[in-house]
């Protein structure tokens, strides 16, 4: 099992060579609270045991839904199909890593 004090070692991954803690990756480094694509929910659905939920998963009009209503983010369908349990590797690869943000001195 992992907790968000779990150390992994990146070679390269996302700009990182070296430790880092999974709260740190995923507080810092992958955009979860982005917006999600189908092709997020189409490779999550893979890890659903569950055929109902995989086919809820693969609805484009739920999905579509969600995002308007709700604004669903990358997190909110993590915690909504808990359990889906995709493998620590394809979920870093699944959550994007956020944009880098330029600001300016008239946005401070």
């Amino acid at each position: 099992d992992f907790d968000e004090r779990t150390v992994i070692k990146l070679n390269h991954a996302f700009g990182i060579n070296g430790e880092i803690s999974l709260c740190s990756l995923f507080c810092i480094v992958l955009d979860v609270f982005g917006k999600p694509t189908m092709h997020f929910l189409q490779q999550l659905a893979t890890f659903e045991a569950d055929e109902d939920k995989r086919k809820t998963m693969l609805d484009v009009d739920n999905l579509k839904k969600m995002s308007v209503e709700k604004g669903v983010t990358f997190a909110d369908l993590l915690l909504q199909y808990k359990s889906a349990h995709p493998p620590l590797p394809a979920l870093l690869a699944m959550i994007p890593p956020m944009k880098a943000r330029a600001y300016s001195i008239a946005s401070a």
